[in-house]
């Protein structure tokens, strides 16, 4: 859990430098779905992680936007779907490709539900959407690659 307050520190540093300019992307969201989903990962640890994506988001609406608990319900939602549809998921299914599909799933409904929620103009909500998109194509080959050297499946 320490990773991850590390990861949201680091995160919000990275939104204060970039303020103004596009929105980061979130890889605390990203962080905690990996953690999640790595073999040796139990159903309680799982459950730890929604608990700590929720209590991460919390805090990130409290610091960032006028809304508290939309990002803590949104990250912890999706943290949890995940995990549900990865333990529906046969493990002979549990891929790099299937880890890289449910990062950009995940990814994709946490930005789209933010991107319906902002009160902002359009044409500059969606430059902000799209640039937040480009960055976090970066953090899902990162954690793809590293899905794949920690779980063993290389090879």
């Amino acid at each position: 859990m320490t990773l991850l307050l590390v990861i949201w520190l680091l995160q919000d540093f990275v939104q204060l430098l970039l303020m103004g300019i596009c929105m980061v992307p979130d890889v605390f969201l990203l962080t905690a779905l990996f953690m999640a989903l790595l073999p040796d990962t139990s159903k309680e640890q799982q459950t730890k992680l929604v608990w700590a994506a929720f209590i991460g988001g919390l805090i990130w609406d409290l610091r960032w936007t006028n809304l508290p608990g939309l990002t803590a319900a949104i990250g912890g939602g999706v943290i949890g779907l995940a995990c549900f549809l990865w333990q529906k998921t046969p493990v002979q299914g549990r891929t790099l490709g299937t880890f890289t599909i449910m990062s950009i799933g995940c990814e994709l409904l946490y930005a789209g539900i933010h991107f319906f929620f902002w009160t902002i103009p359009s044409q500059t909500m969606m430059r902000q959407f799209i640039v937040q998109q480009l960055m976090s194509v970066p953090a899902i080959v990162f954690f793809s690659w590293l899905f794949w050297k920690v779980s063993g499946r290389n090879g």
